[in-house]
């Protein structure tokens, strides 16, 4: 099966975290969307400061690791945040 790789780029410590290996673009979309909501997680107190970026791709059958030369923005944490709707 193929990978993707995706990585979060902290415009604030101007570095990219950990990469993290997951089968769809949809997926770590709706990672990161998850904790730029998430009151408790870090993303979530600046989501303006972190950019979910695709870096390459894994095939766990070959082992084999496609790195492109140009990463993939798939958006930045403040696109992502979720407006709730408050009842009255």
């Amino acid at each position: 099966m193929k990978f993707g790789i995706f990585s979060i780029y902290d415009t604030k410590a101007a570095a990219h975290l950990p990469p993290f290996f997951l089968p769809t673009r949809g997926l770590a979309i709706r990672a990161f969307t998850d904790c730029v909501n998430d009151a408790s997680h870090q993303f979530s107190k600046h989501p303006e400061d972190y950019t979910l970026f695709l870096v390459g791709n894994f095939d766990d059958v070959s082992g084999e690791l496609d790195m492109p030369n140009v990463r993939e923005n798939l958006g930045h944490g403040s696109q992502f945040v979720v407006q709730s709707i408050i009842e009255e």
